[in-house]
């Protein structure tokens, strides 16, 4: 069984989206969810104590990473240096990093999305943030670029059988 780190703000979350995702992903992967500091909402499963410090993630112990959407991952998670260098790791190792929504600013802030192109939520504030990072912006639900795969949140069942299925048979890199 492959293991999922997933990564989450610790306010603000899209628990909508995180419940998608992890209902599909517990099928088959071990998961793990993390947060760079006391989370003050609740999980998918209504659990807040399932719920680790991202200093406690150990890249070496995980097949992947995925980065959860909601308004706290603009600032909570796209500016957290920790995060930035936790993917940047999982990156240097080739292991799959997925994005979603508002979540995929860490992932280009990490300089993983420069010059590639991304499916990223269809927001006017966060397109310009983006383009900064030298992000190419495409009017897809999910983008999968070799060990990156990146979602909109407009299919979010799209986003996480595409990490899932990436990790079941991951392509030849």
């Amino acid at each position: 069984m492959k293991n999922l780190a997933i990564i989450i703000p610790p306010r603000r979350l899209n628990a909508a989206t995180l419940s998608s995702c992890m209902r599909i992903w517990r099928k088959e992967l071990k998961l793990s969810v993390y947060s760079v500091g006391p989370c003050l909402e609740t999980t998918a499963s209504g659990d807040t104590t399932s719920i680790e410090q991202l200093s406690a993630l150990d890249s070496h112990c995980f097949d992947a990473v995925a980065v959860m959407d909601g308004n706290g991952s603009i600032d909570l998670i796209g500016e957290n240096a920790d995060v930035i260098a936790t993917l940047q790791t999982f990156d240097e190792a080739r292991k799959l990093i997925s994005g979603i929504g508002l979540g995929n600013l860490a992932l280009a802030r990490a300089g993983l999305l420069l010059g590639k192109e991304a499916a990223t939520k269809d927001a006017d504030y966060l397109h310009p943030r983006l383009k900064g990072f030298g992000v190419i912006f495409v009017p897809e639900d999910v983008v999968a670029l070799k060990w990156i795969i990146t979602g909109s949140g407009a299919d979010v069942d799209a986003f996480a059988i595409a990490v899932a299925e990436w990790l079941r048979d991951p392509p030849e890199t």
